[in-house]
């Protein structure tokens, strides 16, 4: 591939794909998360290892202690240590959290731009968590890949804010339109970026496939959680949390009917219910952000 980028210098990842040399100084994935998410459901039985995984990060351990404390939960009694966490939360629950956390932290930032990436992310993740059990995925894996598939455009802010913030002010009739624009400044796109990322941090290959093929058109041989993460976003977009501006906002029961034709409508939360547990989840991340 001829090197036609406006950015720094490329880095060369194998013999032909180039891609942004400062995707490569974002801060490193953090360790007990990559873990964490690595572990199967049968390692993650293991309260002591999951215990001793959250433990050696002690910043992401008081994170999900204060989650854990939340609104979002509403637990009556408080809970003071990360093994209490670990039990109430269940492994699943301590898996969304700590993602929900390394993902809020890469987010951080001021401008639109930053703000509208996170939000459309956090309402992916709600409901494809609320669409999975329908489609033969795990809610948890829905939600963790949810909130990681478009981790190539916050990568983009984080290192290019620059370059990319005239891509991201414009508008656009649909996605192909808007990676278009990314690639004639970046010679890449957001869905490129994250799947490398993904891999360049050693996370699950899913999330890979996932950061790849989020926006290409349903298919027959997509995985579940593939599935799941295609029609969540369309969701996310409909519901009013778009990343970009696009010059129709598509309705929330028509993206429902097209993506899943076979499943009634009236079986998913309404368009509103989803809103309201999407703000829901923001207030109470955004709380510990201010607070941290």
């Amino acid at each position: 591939m001829q090197n036609t980028m406006k950015v720094s210098e490329p880095a060369a990842i194998g013999d032909t794909v180039l891609f942004p040399v400062k995707l490569c100084n974002l801060p490193p994935f953090r360790a007990a998360a990559g873990k964490l998410i690595s572990l199967s459901e049968e390692e993650g039985l293991n309260l002591r290892r999951v215990v001793s995984l959250v433990g050696g990060d002690p910043a992401l351990a008081a994170e999900i202690l204060f989650l854990a404390n939340s609104s979002l939960f509403g637990f009556p009694a408080r809970i003071e240590s990360l093994r209490h966490a670990v039990a109430v939360l269940g492994f699943d629950g301590v898996k969304r959290l700590a993602m929900t956390v390394v993902m809020r932290d890469l987010a951080r930032g001021v401008g639109p731009f930053v703000r509208s990436s996170w939000c459309h992310s956090v309402a992916c993740a709600v409901i494809a968590e609320q669409i999975a059990p329908r489609l033969g995925c795990t809610a948890e894996q829905a939600y963790t890949a949810g909130l990681m598939h478009d981790i190539g455009r916050l990568g983009f802010l984080r290192s290019y804010s620059s370059e990319i913030s005239p891509v991201l002010s414009g508008e656009y009739q649909d996605a192909d339109q808007v990676m278009a624009a990314e690639r004639s400044v970046m010679n890449t796109s957001h869905q490129e970026a994250g799947s490398w990322l993904i891999e360049y941090w050693a996370l699950p290959q899913p999330f890979s496939e996932v950061c790849a093929h989020h926006h290409d058109p349903l298919a027959e041989r997509d995985s579940p959680v593939l599935r799941v993460i295609k029609t969540a976003c369309r969701l996310a977009n409909a519901a009013g949390y778009a990343p970009v501006r696009y010059t129709q906002r598509p309705q929330y029961t028509d993206v429902l009917r097209s993506a899943l034709p076979d499943i009634p409508v009236e079986s998913f939360p309404s368009e509103e219910a989803m809103q309201s547990e999407v703000e829901s989840r923001l207030q109470s991340f955004d709380s510990r952000a201010r607070r941290g």
